[in-house]
């Protein structure tokens, strides 16, 4: 007997090393060191391009405050020492170029700066300022303006209630500020102290125009939306976190292509948002760091009709190339109005919604995704995985290729989705990786077509109107290993294969946990169905064609079961359903596998050349309850090999009749 031992022990050791090569990358990162900064200029790091990944963590930004304009505050008051700054009385202005050091406690007053054009850094170094009428510190004008945290320090920047608008550097109709820190600006923010932002009338911290944060520990807490940067949001090397009514980061230039964008990487952000997690107007783009969301109060909470309570949001692209993440969400974990592309990181999801939903291309190349809970798992117009591991749980479909556009649509909680009927540009394109999929609708969904040529699928479907594969158009196998478990009435076998596939009704619906056996002269395999099933439909370059295999169900394995794959073990005892001799690329036995063949809906009863046992019975030799064989099925070497060079394609009708000269060799 051929064994798939090996090759189960090769994919759990590449599942083992993933999350290994995903730490040590983590701290790597966490060691690496850049050159410190002094003298107060702000830091020289420019926001990181679009859909690029970042750099190993920086160290933290270093300053000298020798020279510095030293601006000490206390109680009601405050006193000046140095140049390009004045108080009077709870009122601190900056009008020129410098360093200023800000220290002591401000009961009820502010620092306003006023510098156009200039450079100026606030170095705060054990400051808490509190404002009950406006924003604490306030950058009305200058070129760039630095806030840094000096080391070993804690800040404290507090807003009142309601702002007043009442001096010339404020706007009532422009709502100009609005944040407990707001610049009019370019603003960095950065420096290994520590700042805590409370902002009791709305926002946190507002850049209108560039935000970048680096370095140190932030914390906010806001009536509204936690950290905003307009033209874009650069995240690195930072601990956020944020607890706010409305979004926690985000950038909202909708006026300008280029702009409206965040980046994030090697940080630590904790997020609690009443509606999105992180928003941006354009492009998202994360890779390595520890990243906690919350939305709209969980996964459990259903969002008001006119709320986006999303976890990762983006307005055309959104790129996720590592990290770790822990995503709680009311609406979609992670959603883009344009494209999805996943190529590291590993992901714990739990959803109202969908957890990955992209309008266009959802592609998956990498990472570990498990999805506990969700309304559909992945959703596109399109739907690629080429690499990576995923588990799906979902109420609805597990994948899902759709044409049209959700927008901010909720699915979950019985509302629906507003994405349109198939057409041509909708399908599924599995090539490679991992993906278990565990589904209360269809398992795979494509409102067009679907195509799968590598990797490792096991799916399964427990709806009633639903099936484990569900398309529209055509399903074309050439390779990979496929495992479809249905307990409905609406199971589909793929429409063309150029690699052996059985398609199989039992006439009556199998516990979960039953196993299956498929029993050859030189070759077994045990499967142990996922769910409650009366039809599976399995795949794999293992399958011979031309090979004879005695079906059977029930019965006892000794060995291990890995998502309904077994190996390491033998098979005993069980129920005769079936032989079956692979004559066919596609060989279908039994009702329930609509679409596995051309000239009806469904697949065959028992019988007319689909597959009928012989009327001597099943030969002795093939007889899964007669002695004891050693399992494993496929090929240890060879399990989850794409197959592509292993089964030529056929010659015949469209489901791949075998070349004249017989079955491949294998």
């Amino acid at each position: 007997m051929k064994h798939i031992t090996k090759r189960i022990a090769a994919l759990l050791c590449a599942a083992a090393m993933l999350g290994a090569l995903a730490a040590c990358e983590q701290d790597a990162g966490a060691q690496a060191s850049g050159a410190e900064e002094s003298g107060g200029i702000p830091s020289q790091a420019s926001p990181a391009p679009l859909n690029s990944a970042a750099a190993a963590a920086r160290a933290p930004a270093a300053l000298d405050l020798t020279g510095a304009t030293a601006i000490t505050l206390s109680g009601s008051g405050a006193s000046v020492d140095g140049e390009g700054a004045s108080a009077e009385g709870s009122v601190v202005t900056i009008t020129a170029a410098g360093v200023y050091a800000v220290s002591g406690t401000l009961e009820d007053g502010r620092i306003i700066v006023n510098a156009p054009k200039e450079e100026v850094t606030v170095a705060l170094n054990g400051a808490d300022i509190t404002c009950s009428y406006s924003s604490p510190l306030y950058i009305y004008k200058a070129g760039t303006a630095t806030v840094h945290l000096m080391e070993g320090t804690e800040n404290a920047l507090t807003d009142g209630a309601a702002y007043t608008y009442g001096d010339e550097y404020s706007s009532a109709a422009d709502e100009e500020p609005n944040a407990c820190l707001y610049s009019k600006a370019d603003l960095v923010i950065e420096g290994a102290g520590k700042l805590n932002v409370t902002a009791n009338c709305d926002n946190g911290i507002t850049g209108k125009d560039t935000l970048q944060i680096y370095d140190g520990s932030i914390s906010v807490q806001a009536v509204n939306n936690g950290i905003n940067g307009k033209d874009s949001n650069t995240i690195d090397s930072a601990a956020i976190a944020v607890t706010c009514g409305g979004d926690a980061i985000r950038s909202t230039n909708d006026t300008d292509g280029t702009l409206g964008w965040v980046s994030v990487s090697n940080s630590t952000l904790n997020l609690a948002a009443g509606e999105d997690g992180i928003q941006a107007e354009t492009a998202l783009t994360m890779s390595d760091g520890s990243y906690t969301v919350t939305s709209g109060g969980g996964s459990g909470v259903q969002p008001s009709d006119d709320a986006s309570a999303k976890g990762l949001k983006a307005g055309t692209a959104l790129t996720l190339t590592g990290g770790t993440y822990a995503l709680d969400c009311s609406d979609d974990a992670i959603h883009s109005n344009g494209d999805v592309t996943v190529s590291g990181g590993a992901y714990t999801i739990s959803t109202g919604d969908d957890a990955l939903h992209a309008d266009e291309a959802l592609s998956v190349s990498g990472g570990e995704i498990n999805i506990l809970t969700s309304y559909e798992g992945l959703e596109g117009t399109s739907v690629s995985v080429s690499g990576g591991t995923i588990r799906i749980v979902s109420s609805d479909d597990g994948v899902n290729a759709a044409g049209g556009a959700d927008g901010s649509g909720f699915g979950g909680f019985g509302r629906g989705n507003s994405f349109g009927s198939g057409n041509s540009d909708s399908y599924i394109d599995i090539s490679g990786g991992y993906l278990v999929v565990k589904a209360g609708g269809d398992g795979l969904d494509s409102n067009g077509t679907a195509a799968m040529s590598g990797g490792t699928v096991i799916v399964s479907s427990t709806g009633q109107g639903d099936g484990a594969l569900d398309y529209d158009g055509s399903f074309i196998l050439s390779g990979g290993t496929l495992l479809a478990a249905s307990s409905g009435n609406m199971s589909q076998a793929p429409s063309e294969a150029s690699q052996y596939t059985v398609s199989l009704g039992f006439g009556s619906t199998l516990a979960a946990g039953t196993y299956v056996s498929l029993a050859g002269q030189d070759q077994s395999v045990v499967l142990e169905l996922p769910t409650d099933a009366s039809h599976i439909v399995f795949s794999s370059p293992e399958l011979e064609g031309g090979a004879a295999y005695a079906v059977s169900y029930g019965g006892t394995y000794s060995g291990q079961s890995v998502d309904g794959i077994c190996s390491g073990g033998a098979y005993s005892g069980g129920t005769d359903l079936a032989e079956l001799t692979l004559s066919d690329y596609i060989t279908v036995y039994g009702s329930g596998g609509m679409g596995g063949r051309p000239g009806g809906p469904k697949g065959d009863a028992p019988g007319a050349g689909r597959g009928e046992p012989p009327a001597e019975g099943i030969d002795p030799g093939l007889r899964p309850g007669g002695e004891e064989r050693g399992n494993g099925g496929m090929r240890g070497d060879r399990w989850g090999h794409d197959g592509q060079d292993a089964m030529p394609e056929g010659t015949g009708e469209s489901q791949g009749e075998p070349p004249a000269g017989g079955s491949p060799s294998i």
